[in-house]
């Protein structure tokens, strides 16, 4: 039929196809690598065969000979040249290695080891040759094009896979079995290093041979791939089906990303032994829920990457990666030339005067609306040449009362925020240190406790006896204070009270601060604890942030949540307001556990309260910061003098009126280039189609990208634009002069798939979300020259922030409108350094933390 004779056509294109893709097919299976991410690979590989040829096979083969070349005759002056030989080296004229000899006669593991180390070096030689050519052709072309000069590529790594892995493993039994067969009586003959050498030649061998298999193993087990490009002739038919079953597509990419999900958690749940959480994921994942926990996620997913049949582009991860390092100096490029732009204005004078202020620089906002449907797949793709706008914001100074009391309450509870994680957090900040310093305080937290108890047994005791002889009036109110004491108020630790310990060791607290505490943890469960800081007079509320998979399946309920309902039963406008879905689940059941309690009560509320001057105060960090900012509006007409600290919110979080709305209770804090603040559907789309745009635009191979980009690696951060302009036009093709390619065609394809899909997904897709509260922005403004900061960056690869300088800013909701790449934009969210930076900024405003 005609549809037969098209896909058979397909299918004969295989090759062809292989000339125009970006992703590397081997054995007619997609790869996740490039054909140019083979440069490290084949040094790393020619190194090994390298050391094979030039280290092991010459000291091997030189001890071989030598017994080969031994006799049990006495050498002799006037003898020949082997002769002298010997008499120079005797190591193998021993009672050993005559008896395994015969005498010196029988050589036959002698000649077994020769064959073996003459095969390995034939082996070695040609697997050199293979890696200088997949060395060569690798750096060949762009990503995108050019990859006909890589044709060939392909065939080389299926022969290495296939020819040379089976001689390597011929090689291998062979030497193993002579080896172990002759091992007995030769032990002896040679020094102990040169077996450490045959071992250590065999490991690598079966390394080596071990890889290959599996990654046969693998590709065997993967579809073929029959259509990857479709040309013209075949293109009706393959997009006819296509629209067909477009919406059975769309479904069964969902499914697809469900299952990942799903499976990714399980393996992670597993593989850490739980010690992250991941049983109820196990548990109820067999029971059917896998829907529940991950669809908002693989709608997300499915949306973000895929595209329909054919039309889904052909990226891999190494081409992502190469996306992120340009955007990084095209973000860096724009906001220099912003500055200098702004500083040629002759208005920006006033603004540069007042030392109050500071000169920043942003893409455009879109419009902060509220309201539903309005934006429904008509957001244009940015340009990789879009030009920032310039605005102004206040700095915090130690002369403004406001600013001082903000940094002031920042400092304060930051250590709380941080005493929610507990122990894991603990051993993060003490790798070394950590397990002596938690033993020792849970085994003088255990005395005390003993004695605490022996001594409120005996004040109760005391009390009867005083209220039975009528000698003095029984105090109820001490008696009762002791009972509460004597309850049990530790919710989900251990028998060391391990938590316990490390909350207070995090945040100075001793344990008659804390109020109540539960580390019980599941999908909505929060740890949080309730604790007493009499210096402040506040009861605090802290609540922890996403730290189990558990946590991790409730900030992936991506899909908004109307909060009409909420803001009636408590008392504020949530009228058309929307929030975290995953957010709002754990803020109702947080909300239920305190009323349970009713700890807050107890302590605030009434006239046999013990605290009720004290204030209520809400921290929390990252996901702990969103329900903390939910559980605020819903406690505030019960205590209307409350307080929320949060620190690195979610962006995606809660619709513009009431994340404006709540800055009068709500102070945030945000660190520098912090991932989690930014992250929201439309900015994940924008960084996506960055970087997209950025691909169709190289012009260089990754080889040739990858030492420019490290000769710029300090021109970044210094600001020099023109030698940044510079590089940036080397490595890229200008915006409105971009090559026709396959990908570029793919490219604007699958945009305009994005955009129709986008449009149909409806409410959920038309929503902003903006972080909550008045925020105060830590901004990365200088770096100390210090040794030790230098190293601690190397060693890191840049995700260190030591010896960086911070400046506290004051920022608006929308200001943080695009994701912003750099090293450290997700070590930046950690607690411990949060909490640190604010620590360090209060210090320099003369704060005592």
């Amino acid at each position: 039929s005609y549809a037969d004779t098209i896909y058979h056509g397909v299918c004969s294109l295989h090759r062809e196809v292989e000339l125009i893709m970006p992703a590397l097919y081997l054995f007619n299976r997609r790869t996740l690598l490039a054909g140019d991410d083979l440069q490290l690979p084949s040094i790393a590989w020619g190194a090994g065969f390298a050391a094979e040829l030039f280290i092991f096979l010459p000291y091997l083969l030189f001890y071989t000979i030598e017994l080969t070349l031994t006799t049990s005759a006495t050498p002799d002056a006037n003898d020949d040249y082997f002769a002298e030989f010997d008499q120079q080296i005797q190591r193998m004229q021993t009672q050993e290695c005559d008896n395994a000899t015969s005498g010196y006669t029988d050589k036959t593991f002698c000649y077994l080891n020769l064959a073996y180390q003459a095969g390995m070096a034939i082996f070695c030689v040609v697997s050199l040759f293979y890696e200088q050519r997949i060395l060569k052709l690798s750096t060949l072309g762009t990503p995108t094009r050019g990859l006909e000069l890589r044709a060939s590529l392909g065939t080389l790594i299926e022969r290495k896979m296939t020819f040379l892995t089976a001689l390597n493993f011929i090689l291998l039994v062979f030497g193993l079995s002579s080896t172990l067969h002759f091992l007995s009586p030769y032990l002896y003959c040679f020094p102990k290093f040169f077996w450490i050498v045959v071992f250590i030649l065999f490991v690598i061998q079966g390394l080596q041979c071990l890889f290959n298999i599996t990654t046969l193993f693998s590709l065997w087990r993967a579809s073929p791939s029959t259509s990857n490009v479709i040309d013209s002739e075949a293109s009706f038919y393959q997009r006819h089906v296509e629209h067909t079953h477009q919406h059975d597509d769309i479904e069964m990419a969902e499914e697809l990303w469900q299952n990942r999900c799903d499976g990714c958690c399980k393996i992670m749940a597993i593989s850490t032994c739980f010690m992250f959480g991941g049983k109820n994921i196990v548990s109820q994942s067999a029971d059917g829920g896998v829907e529940n926990f991950y669809g908002d996620i693989s709608r997300a997913l499915a949306d973000y990457f895929h595209g329909s049949g054919s039309e889904s582009l052909d990226v891999v991860p190494s081409d992502v990666a190469l996306g992120f390092v340009l955007l990084r100096h095209i973000q860096a490029q724009r906001k220099l030339l912003a500055r200098r732009e702004a500083l040629q204005q002759p208005n920006i004078t006033s603004i540069r005067s007042n030392p109050g202020t500071s000169l920043l620089f942003r893409r455009a906002l879109e419009t902060n609306n509220d309201s539903v449907g309005t934006e429904s797949g008509e957001r244009t793709l940015s340009g990789s040449d879009e030009a920032y706008q310039t605005f102004s914001r206040s700095l915090l100074t130690q002369s403004n009362p406001d600013d001082y009391a903000t940094l002031e309450e920042g400092a304060r509870f930051a250590r709380h925020q941080l005493a929610a994680y507990t122990w894991i957090l603990y051993f993060y900040e003490y790798p070394l240190t950590g397990g002596m310093r938690l033993l020792g305080r849970c085994l003088k937290a255990k005395l005390a406790c003993s004695k605490t108890e022996t001594s409120l047994i005996e004040r109760r005791d005391s009390y009867e006896r005083c209220a039975m002889n009528s000698d003095v009036e029984e105090d109820g109110s001490a008696i009762n204070d002791v009972d509460e004491m004597n309850r049990e108020h530790i919710v989900g630790d251990n028998f060391l009270h391990i938590h316990e310990a490390t909350m207070c060791a995090h945040a100075g607290l001793n344990k008659s601060d804390i109020a109540y505490a539960s580390f019980e943890s599941g999908f909505y469960e929060t740890p949080y604890f309730i604790v007493i800081d009499r210096e402040w007079k506040s009861i605090v509320v802290s609540i922890r942030g996403s730290l189990t998979l558990e946590d991790c399946v409730v900030d992936v309920l991506l899909d908004p949540s109307p909060l009409d309902a909420l803001g009636e039963k408590y008392g504020f406008d949530g009228t058309e307001q929307y929030c975290h879905g995953g957010v709002l689940e754990c803020t109702n059941w947080l909300h239920a556990d305190l009323m349970k309690h009713k700890i807050l009560e107890k302590l605030l509320l009434g006239p046999n309260a013990g605290y009720s001057d004290y204030t209520l105060r809400i921290v929390g960090h990252s996901l702990g910061a969103g329900i903390g900012v939910i559980l605020s509006m819903m406690l505030r007409n019960t205590f209307p003098d409350l307080r929320c600290t949060c620190y690195s919110p979610p962006g995606g979080f809660i619709t513009w009126r009431l994340a404006k709305e709540c800055s009068d209770f709500v102070n945030t804090f945000i660190l520098d280039s912090d991932l989690v603040p930014r992250l929201s559907i439309n900015n994940m789309e924008r960084l996506r189609d960055e970087v997209l745009h950025l691909l169709a635009r190289v012009k260089l191979s990754k080889y040739d990208i990858a030492k420019r980009i490290y000769s710029l690696r300090g021109e970044v951060e210094l600001g020099d634009l023109d030698f940044l302009l510079t590089q940036n036009e080397d490595m890229l093709y200008p915006q409105d002069d971009i090559p026709d390619s396959e990908f570029l065609r793919q490219l604007q394809r699958f945009e305009s798939i994005q955009q129709e899909r986008r449009s149909n997904r409806g409410v959920s897709r038309s929503i902003n979300l903006y972080p909550p509260g008045r925020i105060v922005h830590l901004v990365k403004t200088g770096q100390s020259k210090n040794c030790l900061h230098g190293v601690a960056g190397c060693i890191t690869c840049g995700l260190s922030n030591a010896g960086f300088e911070y400046t506290a800013i004051r920022k608006e909701n929308d200001d943080f409108n695009e994701i912003e790449i750099s090293p450290t934009l997700w070590t930046d969210h950690f607690p411990n350094r949060v909490c640190m930076e604010i620590e360090k900024v209060a210090k320099s405003f003369g704060i005592d933390t």
